[in-house]
């Protein structure tokens, strides 16, 4: 279980759980690719004679289009099990970050209000996507219907040009390997949306019991997209809605415009009262001093060009909260007590 200090934690503790689910994908993906190649491998040295009889070898009594359906059944299948792992991994996201937030949240402010479990009901009906054909299943089906159209075109056509079966499995690697690429990106994409609408949830909750003010974080690299560098360190709304060019939305992933929300990686941490909320045994981080000498800090780190989350972590290890004993609980023990 994660040893939960900031929201930098979260972060990073949310992060993995992506990563996980990317990773889930990638290796059906591959090992569907393996199998397919040894499939097609038994049936090539079986049957083919040339490689210039190859296609007429492999036609031959209907034997190249049940090799194709057999690989289409195989893919729709794979799919279901892939719309299946993104939306076990969007629950668990949207769960763990939710009481990985009440926790930080009623610690530091040494309270017990708020934040009952959500049902899974309650999840299963905040993640669904508001633009239907934006969903995750249509997605996922027209990237399926892509990938066999893909490999019944590559393997006719290498067939047909004589080329042999290394050339096929070279042209059937590509495109297995650009499907899989685009279902990362869904992983990815879906994981991340999971996570905004858990933090618009916990956020609702907190708003209840004090003032929360949501701030934009950008991952600035050369992947990071030009409006989502504009928005790093920009601060929602009284209603949390940030802007950029007219578009307004309540957090990454959530603008509903494909080259806002796709593959996008931002965050958003939360001040709570104006602060930066932390928990560690024997500091106060409530302490107004502790917290305006960490807001200078950060300030100045962001004045040499840092990000705001570059910046805060930094601030995090350079400025010290005056000692406190008070009662403290881990987030072990915490959640214990609530599942």
């Amino acid at each position: 279980m994660p040893n939960i200090h900031n929201q930098l934690d979260i972060i990073e503790r949310v992060d993995k759980l992506i990563e996980q689910a990317e990773t889930e994908v990638d290796e059906l993906l591959a090992k569907r690719l393996k199998e397919i190649l040894a499939s097609l491998s038994v049936m090539y040295n079986k049957f083919v004679q040339s490689d210039e009889t190859s296609y007429t070898d492999l036609n031959k009594y209907n034997r190249l289009s049940k090799e194709l359906e057999r690989i289409a059944d195989q893919l729709n299948a794979d799919y279901k099990q892939i719309v299946k792992m993104i939306e076990n991994s969007q629950q668990r996201i949207y769960i763990e970050q939710y009481l990985m937030y009440a926790y930080l949240f009623q610690v530091y402010q040494g309270t017990e209000d708020g934040f009952s479990i959500p049902t899974e009901e309650t999840i299963a009906a905040a993640l669904v996507n508001p633009i239907e054909y934006l969903g995750l299943a249509p997605t996922l089906e027209n990237h399926r219907n892509e990938i066999i159209r893909k490999l019944h075109i590559e393997i006719s056509s290498s067939l047909l040009s004589g080329e042999g079966y290394w050339k096929m499995a070279e042209r059937i690697e590509k495109a297995v390997g650009f499907s899989k690429h685009k279902a990362r990106t869904v992983a990815r994409t879906e994981g991340g949306r999971a996570r905004s609408l858990s933090d618009q949830a916990a956020t609702e909750e907190m708003k209840r019991f004090a003032d929360i003010t949501d701030v934009w974080l950008a991952t600035l690299d050369t992947r990071t997209r030009h409006e989502h560098r504009k928005l790093d360190g920009q601060k929602a709304d009284s209603e949390g809605y940030f802007y950029y060019k007219g578009m307004k939305a309540k957090g990454p992933h959530l603008w509903n415009v494909a080259k806002m929300d796709i593959n996008c990686r931002c965050v958003k941490l939360k001040l709570i009262n104006g602060q930066l909320p932390a928990v560690r045994r024997g500091r106060d981080y409530r302490d107004a001093d502790y917290q305006q000498r960490l807001a200078n800090k950060i300030d100045s780190y962001m004045e040499n060009g840092d990000t705001y989350a570059q910046a805060y972590k930094k601030a995090d290890k350079r400025v010290l909260p005056p000692s406190n004993v008070v009662l403290f609980q881990s987030y072990t023990e915490w959640v214990n007590t609530k599942i």
